[in-house]
């Protein structure tokens, strides 16, 4: 399900001028002549694409001074985020994650001790590479394992929506009943249906 939060950061990425300011401003910091150059864009619409960035709060300006001529402000990066777009036959909606520290975990660790290394650049770097196929196998791993859960996760719940929808249709208070106990249980946004579908049958 959209909220509206994620419905307007949608909004905002949907335009490709933005899509490809950010882009750029993922290899280095930018100011607006700069940015229109590179897009062949008139400088008044990059600085409205610009508005719209800083107030999703995906990028931030900082104004620093130059040897010579007036002080210019640069635009960065300011909020990282991995969106995920879920589209099956039961159900289409969003999710957002937030980068957090990483977690000392052997992996992290591992890679500390190699980047700290003393050994001949030729070697580290042999090194290095190898731990980072490593990861990949393991990223690509979990990837696999988190698309079966997410398979079964909708499976189930698209069979609870079903077997709630016929009690519901046979029993009010039943359906009460069973939707008051499974409240603690189940994920916010089926909970949300499965009241929807009790607003369609008894609230008409």
């Amino acid at each position: 399900m959209l909220n509206n939060e994620m419905g307007k950061l949608l909004d905002v990425l949907g335009n490709e001028t933005r899509r490809r300011i950010l882009l750029l401003l993922t290899k280095r910091p930018y100011f607006v002549s700069e940015l229109s150059q590179e897009l062949g864009v008139g400088q008044k619409a990059v600085l409205e694409h610009l508005r719209i960035l800083e107030r999703a709060g995906l990028i931030e300006g900082r104004v620093e001074k130059i040897p010579r001529g007036r002080p210019r402000k640069y635009y960065t990066i300011k909020r990282g985020f991995r969106l995920e777009v879920l589209l099956t036959p039961y159900i289409f909606g969003t999710e957002m994650y937030e980068p957090k520290a990483p977690r000392r975990t052997a992996e992290y660790e591992q890679a500390k001790e190699l980047i700290k290394s003393q050994e001949p650049v030729e070697t580290k770097i042999k090194e290095l590479a190898e731990f980072l196929k490593d990861i990949e196998e393991k990223i690509a791993e979990h990837m696999r394992a988190k698309q079966e859960l997410e398979e079964v996760r909708l499976l189930a719940e698209a069979y609870i929506e079903n077997l709630m929808r016929r009690i519901a249709q046979e029993s009010e208070s039943e359906f009460e009943e069973i939707l008051k106990e499974l409240e603690e249980y189940l994920p916010t946004e089926l909970m949300a249906e499965l009241k929807r579908i009790k607003k369609e049958l008894y609230e008409v």
